[in-house]
């Protein structure tokens, strides 16, 4: 279930993501569902598909692509922002918020939760375990998503073959956070926290690599430190 669309971007790879409020949708997505560190992923239109026609004339959109193996953007959530444009106004109103449901049902509730997404690779396909090489790759996605286009949660097998490789069907499956170095360099100070939660998933997740994990997270608080002490 999409759990949001986005609305803007502070680069290349970091999105700011509108979550779905209650009227937006038939049933708003649970907020376990955009929390600190969540591993989403995002459409991605990598060819133009028949443009609208109306009247014969072209329009200056076209339809998204409707590829059999669509390509997305995986990032996860690393900030929450809450927009409350009424916050100062403290005036005295003519009708409280219950009223406003029965006098003025179109009233547009104008609250909202933004959360900041960086994206770290794109998949394509859905991302089902075992897939074949090529499907995953880490990095900055070298297109970027469309104004508008939905956002969607990862299940924990999309998570675990986002982050397992295998160069060839015969080779051994390995772990890989080729997304780590440029994470580490966005200069956001949530961002290290959210690669620590990120690691402390992961060991979960993939227990046959906890070793390795473990380095990665000491390596991680070792940062966080350094930067603390400033």
């Amino acid at each position: 279930m999409d759990i949001g669309k986005i609305v803007g971007s502070e680069s290349h790879v970091r999105y700011t993501c509108q979550i779905f409020g209650p009227g937006e949708v038939a049933a708003p997505p649970d907020p376990s569902a955009y929390a600190f560190g969540s591993f989403v992923r995002i459409p991605l239109r990598t060819a133009l598909t028949a443009p609208d026609v109306a009247d014969g004339a072209m329009r200056g959109d076209a339809l998204p692509s409707t590829s059999a193996q669509p390509l997305h953007a995986v990032g996860f959530i690393y900030d929450t922002i809450l927009v409350n444009p009424a916050f100062g106004a403290l005036g005295p109103r003519l009708s409280n918020d219950e009223q406003l449901t029965v006098f003025s049902p179109d009233y547009l509730a104008e609250r909202a939760v933004l959360v900041s997404i960086l994206a770290l690779g794109t998949m394509r396909g859905d991302g089902a375990a075992g897939a074949p090489a090529g499907r995953v790759t880490h990095g900055p996605p070298a297109l970027a998503p469309d104004l508008g286009a939905a956002v969607e949660p990862l299940s924990e097998a999309q998570v675990r073959a986002f982050h397992v490789f295998a160069d060839s069907p015969r080779e051994r499956p390995y772990l890989h956070l080729g997304y780590l170095p440029h994470t580490v360099t966005q200069g956001h100070p949530l961002l290290p926290l959210a690669m620590l939660r990120t690691v402390e998933r992961l060991e979960t997740l993939l227990p046959e690599n906890a070793a390795l994990l473990d380095i990665v997270k000491r390596n991680l608080a070792w940062r966080l430190k350094v930067l603390a002490a400033g």
